[in-house]
């Protein structure tokens, strides 16, 4: 059942993806910025989810029928003053991810994040194209998660590289994504079910 939801919701994405879904904002605001702190790779900004208790709320909104979803902006943490980002590379490792979630990569049509999915990904620096490193993760489920209720990805650091080529050690930390239902959504949603009752109503 995961495998067959997992597929459909691919299949939205990709038609999402094509369709331009993912808005890059050119300033990068609300990206995940990756860095280092502590002599360990870590999540520098948004200040949410840098520190305790480490957590960000994302909010979902319906995309397509019965699929709702985000876009996630990355990026690599350049310092004020510096021309060159704090980390080389660092892969992204999926600890914990609420069924019936995923999340795919701009431009592909596998999630990589997901039940049954590879639940790595790494970003690399590349100089002669500093704007590679910034991606958007498309994270969608076709069930709308409520506040009580949230759907979750948590995540950690592992095999990060420093600007100076120093290999990092992995992150102790475990960071987590808290996806909530934009309140259009839930609007939506509710009104969804008012007619749905009426309809009820009228036939009984």
């Amino acid at each position: 059942m995961n495998r067959l939801m997992t597929f459909g919701l691919s299949v939205a994405l990709t038609a999402l993806m094509s369709a331009g879904f993912a808005q890059h904002d050119h300033d990068h605001e609300g990206d995940i910025h990756l860095g280092v702190a502590d002599g360990s790779a870590a999540v520098v900004e948004p200040h949410e989810l840098a520190e305790p208790p480490y957590s960000l709320e994302l909010m979902m909104e319906q995309i397509l029928p019965g699929v709702f979803g985000v876009d996630q902006g990355w990026d690599f943490h350049i310092e004020e003053g510096e021309t060159h980002p704090m980390l080389r590379s660092v892969t992204i490792q999926q600890v914990f991810i609420s069924d019936g979630l995923v999340g795919v990569l701009e431009d592909t049509d596998e999630p990589i994040f997901g039940a049954g999915a590879g639940g790595t990904w790494t970003l690399e620096w590349d100089e002669n194209d500093p704007e590679a490193v910034h991606q958007h993760i498309v994270f969608a489920s076709n069930t709308l998660p409520t506040r009580d209720n949230p759907l979750l990805f948590r995540f950690r650091l592992v095999d990060a590289v420093a600007w100076d080529g120093t290999n990092l050690p992995n992150s102790d930390i475990t960071y987590t994504l808290e996806f909530v239902p934009e309140p259009a959504s839930l609007l939506a949603l509710s009104a969804g079910l008012g007619a749905l009752a009426l309809r009820r109503r009228r036939h009984a």
